[in-house]
């Protein structure tokens, strides 16, 4: 074959080359932008009805700790954390779900749960949610923030599935940890199901601390949905003891710098490819102080031995 003709040749398959690896990298680039929008959140488009790509907003830098108070609710946990890991994934969120696990034979004190998981989770992340195990978003416009006024209350009032009166910040609500520590976190004096959350209004208020909540969601009582069976898990709502008139004031006594409590165990497990750490705690009670800590059966036993009134 003529030199020339050799040329020609190589020219022409450089030329194929070149064409073949400009086609390989514009389908690497549209390859790259389809999984981007795979992954992206859907945000509900109201105009038009239908689901579009929306970009939401994450936390940066920052890590958040979701406490989770917890007593033998196994079934909504197996759901809670999958679940909830996978929502902030989507976000962009960096979490740590942390469950605090009350082993111990006194009633359940949600409250004093909280603190313990402030303590045990505060070199890890710099905010933390307090979360119930039976509430989850369905909306994927709700974000996790860093709280930038230092508290921002997710399932506020207007969109919560049951609880809606103007002072209501349960359910989930995010704080900084200085905000959190300038509260003292909540009252150790709630034992028993309700009203540890009005307590600790009180002392965001004493604090001067503005509460946040979402803005421009649509979606109402629909915005979460709410997993509690009260059947199957009626609430402890009863008060004993004088409870009722001892716990209707500021605490300005108890709080998470002195909140007594024993760690069992701390063990990190994954459901359905979601991680959390499981700390199985002892919760100290002062009988003298908050003998309705006791459940109703062992009233009588403690009374006749006098620890009690």
């Amino acid at each position: 074959m003529p030199a020339w003709n050799r040329c020609l040749v190589l020219r022409r398959r450089t030329s194929i080359f070149l064409v073949g690896l400009f086609v390989c990298f514009l389908f690497m680039i549209s390859l790259m932008i389809k999984l981007q929008r795979d992954t992206e959140p859907l945000v509900k488009d109201e105009k038009h009805g239908n689901e579009q790509p929306g970009t939401i907003a994450t936390s940066g830098d920052h890590k958040m700790a979701i406490l989770v108070p917890f007593r033998d609710r196994f079934e909504e946990l197996l759901e809670f954390v999958p679940y909830i890991h996978n929502f902030l994934n989507k976000q962009g969120t960096a979490h740590q779900i942390f469950v605090i696990n009350q082993v111990d034979d006194y009633r359940f004190n949600r409250a004093s749960l909280i603190n313990v998981g402030f303590l045990e989770s505060q070199k890890d992340c710099d905010y933390i949610a307090m979360h119930d195990v039976d509430l989850v978003p369905v909306n994927p416009a709700i974000t996790y923030p860093y709280p930038r006024t230092g508290v921002y209350h997710v399932a506020s009032p207007e969109l919560h599935p049951l609880y809606h009166y103007k002072k209501f910040v349960g359910g989930i609500l995010l704080l900084t940890r200085d905000a959190f520590i300038s509260t003292n976190g909540m009252s150790n004096r709630y034992w028993g199901w309700g009203r540890e959350d009005d307590e600790f209004y009180v002392r965001m208020h004493h604090q001067a601390l503005e509460i946040e909540r979402p803005k421009g969601i649509t979606t109402g009582n629909q915005t979460f949905r709410h997993i509690h069976n009260r059947k199957k898990r009626p609430r402890d709502n009863y008060r004993y003891f004088g409870q009722t008139q001892k716990t209707s004031r500021l605490d300005r006594e108890t709080g998470a710098s002195n909140v007594r409590y024993t760690v069992e165990s701390r063990t990190d497990i994954t459901i359905q490819g979601a991680p959390a750490r499981i700390i199985n705690v002892v919760l100290n009670c002062d009988l003298q102080a908050t003998p309705w800590c006791l459940k109703p059966q062992y009233h009588s036993v403690y009374k006749a031995k006098g620890l009690i009134p």
